[in-house]
């Protein structure tokens, strides 16, 4: 017989499971038997930085990242992160210890019921009643945070129970479980044929790809498929990778976040394929671009999406790389590929008007500091195209979505609404892919969310690289209430000018400075050769407004 401890620690080897995030409390049994297994514990400066490294991971390598909080407050601080990975499809495992059964219902010291907090985060959340249990319910939280769609789970073992014993034969793998595509949702045929005649029908259709495209790994898919009809590709902000960028028909982002000319492209489709997208408030800049005003056609391996927000003339109920190589073959086997159309050349001419646009807003020199989109053009020109951008939510996510072309594949990851996820979230997709460089883009706001992380990646060697674009403010929400109030709330929008690069070093971290324009390409080049965990500190212009389609329609950006 063998430990509860040990039977976590042997079936998360089973499953390949590389990397454990935590801030370390009790339950010592656990981290000794995770030790011993040789699974690497990744000790973070708090769980809200461990569920984001988590997360990180997860999204990178489409395995589940395992994340603890201790009974009581580490509980709690762990459900109060998970709503990046909930929002994100992120197959995270909160794995949370709970009170000792005897100690239960009698004012234990840290007692907190951890079940009732996860509700709103999780799609499965369930807690371990007997020992003989432990094996069947880890397999089970793997099953449902890796299935369709994937997304955030927890499971919850009393601390007593570490050291009961069970079977060692119960710490298995299940067969073809353990990835977000082990079980890929297989299309109708038929449905698929109509589809490709659908299109066929279009003068101007458009694809417009979203974050399930990136889960599926179907960026090759949607590139071959949209060149064997010609059909542009318009991406979401969570769908971006899902083209080169550089391919004659790639759009952009459309959005909230976005490219004008991808918003332009929306507005004058008359048929559009939605393949992995909600079609929710930033893809579609709340429901004001005009989906519903055409033919939409989906792809989605989530029934409940198809024809949620917009009614839908043909729904294709199937995971997306399995659906569109099914409707590439069935373009081969009728030899329906046509040559670029008028349609698809007039918008990879607009692309181009809108790149020159932005390269030239690169260049603008404002008075009060860098322009952010000459950060962005200095980091695209050191970076190698296979290297990850990342970016934090609000107008990090405008300046990166918008302005940072990426290849194909899984180039950029983001948060999706919290704050600060980008540093730690970051780390975690490094731990992932130790093949190439990863750098976050962040503000001053965000930036002080998890600083202290920067303790955990020199400890653990994760060279990541930060850019924080210091403007000593909130600069959306600055713009905000200049735009719609007339007037700035400055206790609420402005903060003290932080010396960030001087924080960095003080951990021990590379560490620059940067105030004028000229010294940016020695800056991030140094910050990208150093090795180690690195932090490029640009004073930018507060009146500079991230790419958005929250400005005037007139502008190109």
């Amino acid at each position: 017989m063998t430990t509860v401890s040990e039977i976590v620690a042997k079936t998360l080897l089973a499953y390949d499971t590389r990397h454990f995030f935590c801030m370390m409390g009790g339950d010592h049994e656990l981290w000794m038997s995770l030790h011993d297994a040789g699974i690497k514990l990744i000790n973070c400066r708090s769980e809200s930085g461990a569920v984001y490294m988590a997360d990180g991971y997860a999204r990178v390598t489409g395995k589940p990242g395992f994340v603890y909080g201790q009974r009581g407050p580490g509980v709690s601080n762990v459900a109060g992160a998970l709503a990046d990975a909930y929002w994100a499809l992120s197959p995270v495992i909160s794995l949370t210890s709970s009170i000792a059964m005897s100690s239960r219902d009698r004012f234990e010291y840290q007692e907190l019921d951890g079940l009732p907090l996860h509700v709103g985060v999780t799609r499965w959340n369930k807690t371990v009643s007997s020992p003989d249990r432990a094996a069947a319910m880890l397999r089970a939280a793997i099953r449902v945070a890796t299935g369709t769609p994937p997304g955030p789970v927890h499971l919850e073992i009393p601390a007593n129970m570490f050291r009961d014993k069970a079977d060692p034969r119960d710490a298995y793998r299940e067969k073809d479980v353990g990835h977000v595509n082990d079980r890929r949702v297989v299309p109708d045929s038929a449905q698929v044929t109509r589809l490709v005649d659908l299109l066929l029908q279009s003068e101007r259709p458009l694809i417009v790809a979203g974050g399930g495209v990136i889960i599926s790994q179907a960026w090759d898919a949607v590139t071959t498929f949209a060149d064997a009809l010609s059909i542009p590709v318009a991406t979401t902000l969570g769908g971006k990778g899902a083209i080169d960028a550089g391919h004659d028909l790639a759009v952009g982002v459309i959005g909230r976040n976005s490219s004008k000319v991808g918003n332009d492209a929306v507005r004058d489709a008359d048929m559009i394929l939605a393949i992995g997208t909600r079609l929710g408030g930033l893809a579609t800049h709340r429901w004001t671009l005009p989906f519903g005003e055409k033919r939409l056609l989906q792809i989605d391996s989530d029934p409940d999406v198809i024809g949620h927000n917009y009614p839908t003339e043909l729904g294709v109920i199937g995971d997306a790389k399995l659906t569109l190589e099914a409707a590439l073959a069935s373009i081969d086997a009728r030899k329906l590929r046509r040559a670029r159309t008028g349609w698809a050349k007039e918008i990879g001419k607009r692309v181009g008007t809108w790149r020159g646009h932005a390269d030239r807003l690169a260049e603008e020199k404002p008075n009060d500091g860098i322009h952010p989109a000459a950060v962005i053009a200095s980091l695209r020109k050191a970076m190698a195209p296979e290297d990850l951008i990342a970016a934090d939510t609000g107008a990090h996510g405008g300046w990166v979505g918008g302005l940072f072309p990426v290849k194909a594949g899984r180039s950029m990851v983001r948060a999706n609404g919290s704050l600060g996820w980008v540093f730690p979230g970051a780390m975690g997709a490094a731990l992932a892919t130790p093949q190439r460089r990863t750098v976050a883009v962040t503000g001053d706001g965000g930036m002080l969310y998890h600083i202290a992380e920067f303790e955990t990646a020199l400890r653990c060697n994760i060279p990541i690289v930060a850019v924080v674009l210091n403007n000593a403010s909130l600069a959306s929400e600055r713009h905000h209430q200049e735009s719609h109030y007339k007037r700035v709330i400055t206790e609420v929008c402005d903060y003290r000018d932080v010396d960030f690069a001087a924080v960095a070093r003080a951990f021990g971290a590379h560490g620059t400075r940067v105030e004028n324009g000229a010294d940016l390409g020695d800056a991030v080049r140094d910050a990208l050769k150093s090795n180690m965990p690195a932090l490029i500190d640009v004073r930018v212009s507060r009146d500079a407004h991230a790419p958005s389609a929250n400005q005037d329609k007139t502008r190109l950006v």
